[in-house]
């Protein structure tokens, strides 16, 4: 089962129903949250895996609902993840999750502190730059994290097993 962990701002928008408790999560592979925000007057979704924090960066434009929202994880995964040692985990782990998605809250602080710091490069590429979404996500997942032992979040990911 695909988890989405959204931020509160973002749920409040689409009016999700996050529970407080969160639900086990059975594949690390198919968990990331997902946050909004506007740069240059245009809206956008940055989505991350909750353990490796690989982000993924979308427009944000025409998300009105749940059902919107999980469409433009699948499609920003099909971008990124097109490589050719990543496409296996898309196909192996990620599509099959696809069948069901469960909510579940932020687990820590250290998570949304990630956030911030890729919302800030993502700002500063899309308005400085102006590069694309793929772009920017490509450049943010070779960027050594404090939290991942200053590894980057690319390498993380391969690590990672459902």
């Amino acid at each position: 089962m695909l988890t989405l962990r959204p931020t509160k701002m973002l749920a409040r928008r689409l009016h999700l129903t996050v529970p407080a408790a969160p639900p086990p999560v059975t594949n690390r592979v198919a968990d990331w949250c997902a946050h909004e925000f506007t740069a240059s007057r245009h809206r956008y979704l940055l989505f991350w895996n909750t353990a490796a924090f690989l982000p993924v960066l979308v427009t944000g434009r025409g998300v009105r609902d749940d059902h919107d929202l999980i469409m433009r994880l699948v499609d920003g995964l099909k971008l990124v993840l097109s490589g050719p040692d990543l496409e296996f985990y898309f196909q192996r782990w990620i599509v099959p999750e696809l069948g069901g998605v469960q909510w579940a809250p932020i687990p820590s602080r250290s998570v949304l502190g990630t956030m911030n710091d890729f919302m800030i490069m993502a700002k500063y590429h899309l308005t400085a730059r102006n590069q694309s979404p793929l772009e920017i996500a490509e450049l943010m997942a070779q960027a050594p994290l404090a939290a991942l032992g200053m590894n980057s979040p690319a390498k993380a990911f391969r690590s990672l097993r459902a």
